[in-house]
């Protein structure tokens, strides 16, 4: 091996650490944002006003600075970042990478912590991202190594941000295929990165699966079984291409709004935010624990059909703002939701089944993955991952793959590449 490529790998593995790093600091930072959230209700309580309006206008506040950050200093942070990344991989664009790392940072901390319906992987892939970027900067690597470089970055955010260091690589390889410079070295390098950015996080936070959840327990899927995942797999495509259109609509129409209207908005979803954390906070947040539970505990299929219709409105509304924040955490939660719902279904219809809810709610959370981003492998990897439990493979495969073959029927496209597509047509 050449000291050129020593170089490379060197940079790549930097990239990584530095990437684990801001990882774990993100992630430490909203975890205590949530645990400290009982204390600051019982601060606010104490204030001569309702601890409720009190949190409305706390909510209205810190959406509108997270605004304020991006509108001010760097409007590419706005939204998960992934659109923006294939952008700079595909053109001659660098990444404003001493621009983006603190806007990121700090706005995607305002808008995710303070309960959007968002995630912390949108800001990590991003950050990531611009850390390829700063490397390259650094030790004066060329364009095309500057490129691979910022690849690896925004696959080791992605692997920082789940534990899930083979998904961050397949998302690299399946999702950016049209704009990565697909060579041994270049996918040496997102595999070097992206395990760096699991050891460095896993170091500071954990290790493990995000959601370890003893799905084997309840025995492996009978292969008769299968065909109800083919048709659990088209009822999610079908959604996953109205989310897809949802979530477009709304992105739309914020971005037709004068700056003034733009904060206005931003203000009033702060103030019914802050109502919904006082009295329904599953309905808010990145939906991790709400994940948990549901594949923990059964819930009626009243509840979780009204729950799956807020936070379809919540998860568009929050995204759609324009602020620092991802969609895979919503989307998971979300899955997670039909197949909770499904799996009631299938428990009327068909009681004599007796299926585990929990094997419907993790295909189906790999599902909408699928059919929203049209990357059914790195989905099928991320739930496994995420779960750590490989039993469920195939019919979380079986899943993924009907709603994919399903979203493409129905003239659905990969979100991505339409929020990209916005993006030029505003530029």
């Amino acid at each position: 091996m050449n000291p050129r490529s020593w170089r490379f790998y060197v940079a790549a593995a930097l990239v990584g650490a530095l990437a684990g790093l801001i990882g774990a600091a993100f992630h430490a930072l909203l975890d205590l944002a949530v645990s400290e959230r009982p204390a600051l209700e019982q601060w606010l309580d104490s204030l001569p006003v309702p601890s409720w309006f009190s949190l409305m206008l706390l909510c209205a506040l810190t959406l509108m600075g997270s605004l304020w950050l991006v509108l001010r200093f760097a409007p590419e942070t706005a939204g998960s970042g992934i659109q923006e990344v294939e952008a700079i991989l595909g053109t001659h664009r660098r990444l404003r990478w001493h621009r983006v790392l603190p806007v990121k940072f700090t706005g995607g901390l305002l808008a995710v912590g303070s309960g959007l319906a968002l995630g912390r992987e949108g800001p990590t892939i991003h950050a990531g991202a611009a850390f390829g970027q700063m490397v390259s900067d650094w030790l004066g690597r060329d364009r095309a190594e500057a490129r691979a470089l910022i690849a690896a970055g925004a696959g080791a955010g992605l692997a920082a941000a789940f534990n899930a260091p083979l998904a961050a690589i397949i998302f690299v390889t399946e999702e950016l295929r049209e704009e990565f410079d697909y060579r041994f070295t270049t996918l040496q390098a997102v595999t070097l990165a992206s395990c760096l950015a699991v050891i460095v996080s896993g170091a500071l936070m954990g290790q493990g699966p995000q959601l370890p959840i003893p799905v084997a327990d309840d025995g492996p899927v009978p292969v008769g079984a299968l065909p109800l995942f083919l048709i659990l797999g088209v009822v999610v495509g079908l959604i996953g291409v109205l989310f897809n259109r949802l979530l477009l609509a709304g992105v739309r129409s914020v971005r037709a709004l004068p700056t003034r209207r733009h904060y206005l908005l931003v203000g009033a979803v702060g103030l019914m935010l802050g109502l919904l954390l006082s009295y329904l906070p599953s309905a808010v947040g990145e939906g991790d624990r709400l994940v948990a539970t549901l594949l923990r505990d059964q819930t009626a299929l009243l509840i979780l059909l009204g729950l799956l219709a807020l936070r379809l409105i919540t998860t568009v509304t929050s995204y759609s703002l324009g602020l620092p924040g991802g969609i895979f955490a919503p989307m998971l939660a979300l899955g997670t939701l039909i197949g909770a719902a499904f799996a009631g279904l299938i428990g009327i219809v068909a009681p004599a089944l007796d299926l585990a809810p929990t094997f419907f709610a993790v295909a189906a959370m790999g599902a909408l993955f699928a059919a929203t981003v049209r990357a059914p492998l790195t989905g099928i990897v991320l739930v496994i991952e995420l779960t750590g439990d490989v039993a469920l493979a195939l019919p979380i495969i079986v899943a993924c793959l009907t709603a994919t073959f399903t979203a493409q029927a129905m003239g659905g496209r990969p979100i991505y590449s339409e929020l990209r597509a916005l993006n030029s047509n505003a530029g």
